[in-house]
């Protein structure tokens, strides 16, 4: 799946697998939030952040109808292990149940954080969320600058 920015700044192009792996994660999950990272790549040219790689929940995480506090158990390991193999953290995912794919306040927030902290050391995370429930889920992807900037982007057929 291609997403794309209004002004052809940004792509992000998901596996399938990771996809697979969201659903399983989401069906899981049930009425309640969950989550995880987004890890990958990006192009040559920097535009285009490929998204290879998706956690679940962390086991120390923290969920609820409404909300969901990612843990970190694990997350500094795995990182360190696909940096050395040019994979890398991209950014967030998470699952609003019976809720549109639109970030939260909290959301925002913790993207900005991401966007400006040396200890991601990624200034334009992606945000992904899948909202929705087993009949229809709709996904969102979203990217955030250190200068508080959101993208919205669009899905595409390809890139």
């Amino acid at each position: 799946m291609k997403f794309i920015s209004q002004d052809k700044i940004f792509f992000v192009d998901i596996s399938n697998d990771c996809l697979d792996c969201i659903l399983t994660n989401v069906e899981k999950a049930g009425n309640h939030e969950t989550g995880g990272i987004l890890t990958g790549s990006y192009s040559d040219d920097l535009k285009t952040a490929f998204i290879k790689l998706l956690t679940g929940p962390p086991i120390d995480s923290k969920t609820g109808p409404t909300w969901f506090n990612r843990g970190t158990q694990g997350l500094k390991k795995l990182i360190d292990k696909l940096w050395s193999k040019n994979t890398y953290y991209l950014g967030e995912w998470h699952f609003h149940p019976n809720a549109w794919p639109i970030p939260s306040v909290q959301d925002k927030r913790q993207m900005k954080e991401i966007a400006v902290s040396k200890q991601y050391n990624c200034p334009e995370p992606i945000m992904l969320i899948i909202g929705g429930n087993h009949l229809e889920y709709k996904i969102a992807v979203f990217v955030f600058t250190r200068m508080s900037k959101i993208y919205k982007l669009k899905q595409i057929n390809s890139i």
